[in-house]
């Protein structure tokens, strides 16, 4: 099924994308590091513009080389894997596999699973199924189970204050 390898492009594809943003905002930190910065009065008096470190100077232009190198590598790797996400994509999208097409309908385009069902001309009963095997098998199973396992703890929680606050509180011992 090639729904299961078009989702693991896309998290690899998520990845690279991370790590592209934490390159960048490294750049954007470099930057600001050589920017002007405002005369503090009460350390040293300097005479005339702004006191120069060819140290400091060399280290900046190191790390600006070392980033833009990693920039650049990050960049092409985000690129080649947006390439392989939009082939798979285009693969997936002209499958015969009813999950495949169920996995485009529902979490690529976005539709509903009413507009699935006149799509596909299957019940919502069968549509459900398919979500359901589909979600097992990329292993989203174990997140709704957890947001489920929340929500009925949060509901409980909120039924027990909520009934606190009508009834009393309730004797422990008889």
């Amino acid at each position: 099924m090639l729904y299961i390898e078009y989702h693991e492009y896309r998290d690899k594809y998520y990845d690279a994308q991370r790590k592209y943003d934490e390159v960048l905002s490294e750049k954007e930190h470099l930057f600001a590091r050589t920017q002007p910065k405002a005369t503090q009065y009460d350390k040293e008096v300097v005479s005339g513009g702004s006191p120069s470190n060819s140290f400091d100077e060399y280290l900046i232009l190191n790390d600006k080389k070392q980033l833009d190198e990693r920039l650049e590598e990050s960049r092409s790797i985000l690129e080649d894997r947006e390439r392989l996400l939009k082939l798979k994509e285009i693969e997936l999208r002209k499958s015969k596999d009813w999950h495949d097409k169920v996995y485009v309908y529902k979490y690529i385009d976005n539709l509903s699973v009413n507009e699935i069902k006149y799509k596909m001309h299957y019940c919502r009963s069968n549509i459900y199924e398919i979500l359901k095997k589909i979600r097992k098998n990329i292993g989203l199973d174990k997140i709704g189970l957890w947001l489920l396992y929340n929500s009925i703890v949060k509901e409980y929680k909120l039924n027990f204050f909520a009934s606190l606050l009508y009834k009393g509180v309730p004797k422990l011992l008889p």
